[in-house]
């Protein structure tokens, strides 16, 4: 899902809109929030912008549910309205009926948060469907301009009674408009001794439609057909499923041809669907099928598995027998594959050494002994090759079909990545189910395995720091940096907490990453206080601290353990977390600032109203959101806002930090708006060393 949410909030507490947007931030959704305090304002920031979402709390003096669903429609839009309630009587079920698409209760944010999402993914799947219908629109304008003109005589059959015929159709039968065959029904069309057999055979092919794969393939009839001029014609229809205005119907289709075209017109399918070497499908009727399979099972009527199979060491195996003889060997492999695989399994030779195989098999357990069946079959297999005996291996990667499958490319990508797995890791002789990585996981998969993950790290002391210098634009003495934590994997590779803190955060593990964080920390500023350096820390600190009763007094111990002076140490949040535990956070903050630590309040200045935050949170400094840094030297719009958040700040006596600054163009700029300190790569990436010469900037 896309990670930006345009909102338009409806609510006159501004502390309670920002709590609902950082809500969101805080789960990972870059927020464009807009609030509108009266109908005029509503209206024009209705005409103005397209939101995802309208949050509306229902007690607004002036703006009501029905207010705003009004104005919602009255503007062209289609945003779902989420109602959020200020008092546990209201009714869910009559705000939907007034027009919302759901409701909160406004002390349930956690509830809020999965409501948004699921109502802005709904607002996107159907801005996605309004593209889709169009486009089928279009599609069928052309298919029916086809049908008009296609010399093969071609008509849609709704409960026996015809709703569209082609001119081909009609000429056939004697007709000349559809008109005139509107009340005749198909029955009535055929000679009399075959009306039981079309009978017995519609309804037959009606009560197994749509039940396997097998169901979309044309249904042949031979018939005597009755014109209207009372002629009888020897003809072949064919069904097949089909839609005609959104409705479900039959196709029939007599073709334009004659008995001996006919038997060659067989054949030539056949040889189309048929790859010449193996005598297996071929790739494109393969895909073909992948595509109903895949279509099933997203719409939950049957799961399948893609299997795609390589022989081993084929090269080599080329190479001894040659390219005749390779080719006798694949052959050889496909038919084994057709005898040990399910009738209605669908195997087919993709390219060169590989098969494909389209199975009904799903389940874990059942896929690992079909697999492994087929191995071992092909394993204890003798290839004869004129007179000469070869045996072989092969790998098998496997990819499983359900209703969360993702697009056809990437099916295919997974079974061939886990195929390539299977033969680097087995060396042969090996099968791989592809399992779903971190991106593809469920939220309840990705933090069990963060989970587990972490708390091997901490075991295995696989947690590293980086240290990057914070620099004053103004010439200021002392040492600053900014402590980042990476944790490494089994391979000794850093991995950027921009990973795995969202999982830690949802978990208790982002509580022992700050007290491993802080501790390590402080241990490395005492020794560098030791060697005569006046050095600073920013330390970050997660949500799941401000919950810990145990953390404030743990780090008071931390401090005097090591000596370290307070003021050294500067604690940094992000603004969506003190906005989102504001009452925690105003505990935490005072309790810091009593034995004189210092604060930071990090992603500063993308909310309704940012610095209303600081009434609670006292932050000595303010690190401004990143995305104001982007692009400032041409972006006129983050340099006036980067003003407006520096004027601000130093007439409330706090400091601005620019974070991420990555080219020499910003400097002058940053200068020139009076920013204090600057941070970014810049100046120096995220290092293990505390080295940076800070007089180059003096």
């Amino acid at each position: 899902m896309e990670n930006i949410i345009r909102l338009l909030i409806i609510d006159d507490d501004l502390n309670d809109a920002e709590m609902m947007v950082s809500t969101l931030k805080s789960a990972g959704f870059a927020v464009r929030p807009e609030r509108a305090e009266d109908e005029e304002e509503l209206h024009e920031k209705l005409r103005s912008h397209t939101p995802d979402v309208i949050i509306c709390t229902l007690n607004h003096p002036s703006l009501t549910l029905a207010k705003v669903v009004k104005a919602n429609k009255s503007m062209g839009r289609h945003a779902p309205i989420v109602a959020v309630a200020t008092s546990p009587d209201v009714d869910v079920v009559d705000c939907m009926e007034m027009g919302a698409h759901d409701m909160v209760q406004k002390n349930r944010l956690d509830h809020l948060r999965y409501v948004v999402t699921r109502a802005a993914e709904f607002q996107r799947q159907w801005r996605r469907l309004k593209t889709y219908e169009s486009g089928l629109r279009d599609t069928e304008r052309r298919c029916k301009t086809l049908l008009d003109s296609s010399r093969d005589a071609i008509a849609y059959v709704h409960e026996g009674m015809h709703t569209y015929a082609n001119t081909s159709y009609l000429e056939l039968f004697g007709y000349s408009h559809l008109d005139d065959i509107e009340g005749i029904p198909l029955m009535d069309m055929v000679s009399r001794e075959n009306q039981q057999a079309l009978k017995d055979f519609l309804r037959a092919y009606e009560r197994n439609r749509g039940q396997d794969q097998e169901t979309s393939d044309p249904k042949p009839l031979d018939l005597q057909i009755r014109t209207a001029g009372g002629e009888s014609l020897a003809v072949q229809m064919e069904f097949s499923p089909a839609t005609i205005d959104g409705e479900p119907c039959t196709q029939i289709l007599i073709r334009n041809r004659t008995s001996n075209t006919r038997e060659l017109e067989k054949q030539l399918n056949y040889l189309a669907q048929r790859d010449l070497i193996t005598g297996l499908y071929n790739r494109q009727y393969f895909m073909e099928r992948l595509q109903d399979a895949f279509s099933k099972a997203t719409q939950g009527n049957g799961n399948a598995s893609l299997i795609e199979l390589r022989i081993d060491r084929f090269s080599s195996i080329r190479d001894t027998v040659g390219v005749a003889g390779g080719d006798l060997v694949l052959g050889d492999i496909g038919k084994l594959l057709e005898e040990v695989c399910a009738e209605d399994d669908i195997v087919a030779r993709f390219d060169g050494e590989a098969f494909a195989i389209l199975t009904r098999q799903w389940e874990s357990e059942t896929l690992e002994r079909f697999t492994h069946g087929i191995l071992e079959t092909i394993a204890n297999h003798i290839c004869d090759v004129e007179g000469r005996s070869l045996t072989c291996t092969a790998s098998m990667g496997v990819a499983q079909i359900d209703e969360n499958a993702p697009d056809m490319n990437e099916l295919l990508s997974r079974a061939q990545k886990a195929c390539q797995q299977a033969a680097r890791e087995g060396n042969g002789h090996h099968v791989v189910i592809y399992r779903p990585k971190e991106r593809e996981m469920t939220q309840k998969q990705l933090d069990e395995t963060w989970t587990a993950r972490i708390s091997e790290a901490i075991r295995d002391n696989r947690l590293h720091l980086l240290y990057q210098p914070v620099v004053s634009l103004h010439g200021e003495s002392g040492e600053r940096y900014e402590v980042f934590m990476r944790l490494l994997d089994e391979n000794g590779e850093a991995i950027s907490p921009a990973h795995f803190m969202p999982s830690a955060e949802r978990t208790d593990m982002a509580k022992a990453l700050d007290r491993w964080v802080i501790n390590h920390a402080v241990q490395r500023l005492a020794a560098q206080r030791k060697d005569g350096h006046e050095t600073l820390f920013f330390i970050k600190i997660t949500a799941g601290s401000l919950h810990d009763p145990g953390m404030l007094p743990w780090i008071m111990e931390r401090l005097k353990e090591y000596r370290i002076p307070a003021e050294c140490v500067v604690f940094e949040l992000k603004e969506n977390t003190v906005v989102a535990y504001l009452k925690q956070a105003k505990e935490f903050a005072k309790a810091l600032k009593s034995v004189h630590c210092q604060l930071a309040l990090e992603d500063f200045g993308n909310g309704l109203n940012p610095f209303q935050v600081l009434n609670h949170f006292p932050a000595d400094y303010l690190k401004v959101d990143a995305s104001f840094t982007k692009n400032l030297h041409s972006s006129e719009e983050n340099q006036k806002a980067m003003r407006q958040i520096t004027d601000t700040a130093h007439s409330q006596n706090r400091l601005i930090l620019a974070q991420q600054v990555e080219d020499a163009n910003s400097l002058s700029i940053l200068w020139g708006l009076g920013i204090n300190y600057i941070q970014g790569n810049f100046l120096q990436p995220p290092s293990e060393n505390l080295e940076y010469d800070f007089s180059t900037m003096g």
